[in-house]
């Protein structure tokens, strides 16, 4: 059973905006370390892009295949 002390906490309820300075940190901190990942990511994923979209122009081949034989076959 939680104490009336933790209760108290839990009803408490901070204003999101009641510090704009702190508001404005931490928009600009998650907009930097956004910025840093997806540049990492690019640079992770730029070697092996060419079998990326080769995989992906594959699958939608074999989906279209699939689709077209599935429409033959129902036609009669």
């Amino acid at each position: 059973m939680p104490d009336t002390k933790d209760l108290n906490l839990m009803n408490e309820k901070k204003d999101p905006v009641s510090n704009p300075l702190q508001w404005l940190w931490r928009g600009s901190l998650i907009l930097f370390a956004t910025s840093i990942l997806l540049n990492v990511a690019v640079t992770f994923l730029r070697p092996i892009m060419p079998w990326l979209i080769g995989g992906v122009i594959l699958g939608i081949v074999l989906w279209v295949a699939v689709l077209i034989i599935q429409w033959r076959r129902s036609r009669w």
